[in-house]
């Protein structure tokens, strides 16, 4: 039988949400739960001969909480940004999702030589080169920003950020979800902010697209306008 454990502390509400809203959809994996006042642990196992399947849906999920939740959380409270708006939204977005797959790479390997996914203690003392390199990332952003005057000097940034990567896939936004027409997938949205046009902002940015296809979604007017502005929108 494999076992293991993830463990964070508590005021990370999001993430504990976001990792077993997951863990009840990941296959042949049981798992239970243990509570202090500071401290949530989740005890998992699973069949030996599924450990390999197990272990990099674990990656992929405790990914998205380092590289989305925890990257974004890191970023709100370094950036000099008061009031989100969907311009300073794409922008926030855009910084969080950049260099991902070369970070998301940085922490497989760490979570694959760990012994258990202790997750706030991993980011502290392991992921230090992350950490150090998202500072180095927030201090170029903020003597950007402090030169913005109108959003659209926001845009600017962001949509600089954004094609510094490339911009690789097609997307197509339906009012149930979004796929992506390159790589044939479902684009997943994280619930990352309190609007649901933020969230469905950051899952679009994530996927670098070149353009998007919109087939009868309705979009307030900065969501539209910001969508036209960081990519090639065509209505359907």
């Amino acid at each position: 039988m494999w076992s293991n454990v993830i463990s964070i502390d508590k005021s990370y509400e999001r993430e504990i949400g976001y990792i077993l809203d997951r863990l009840q959809n990941t296959k042949d994996l049981s798992y239970a739960i243990e509570e202090s006042d500071s401290r949530i642990w989740i005890y998992l196992a699973g069949m030996c001969e599924k450990q390999d399947e197990i272990e990099e849906s674990l990656q992929e999920i405790l990914g998205v909480v380092y590289l989305s939740f925890i990257k974004l959380r890191f970023f709100l409270d370094k950036l000099h940004v008061r009031r989100l708006s969907h311009a300073k939204c794409a922008l926030i977005c855009s910084i969080v999702h950049f260099d991902r797959e070369f970070e998301h790479s940085v922490i497989t390997k760490v979570l694959a030589s760990s012994l258990d996914y202790n997750i706030d203690g991993l980011l502290n003392f392991r992921l230090r080169a992350l950490t150090d390199g998202w500072q180095e990332l927030a201090d170029l952003a903020n003597r950007l920003l402090d030169g913005c005057t109108h959003e659209s000097d926001i845009y600017e940034i962001a949509t600089f950020i954004t094609g510094s990567e490339g911009k690789l896939n097609q997307l197509v936004l339906s009012k149930n979800n979004i796929r992506n027409l390159t790589r044939h997938t479902s684009v997943e949205v994280v619930n990352l902010f309190d609007s649901e046009e933020y969230n469905l902002l950051s899952a679009i940015i994530k996927e670098k697209p070149s353009e998007i296809l919109v087939d009868g979604c309705r979009f307030s007017a900065p969501m539209n306008d910001t969508l036209k502005r960081i990519v090639r929108v065509i209505e359907k």
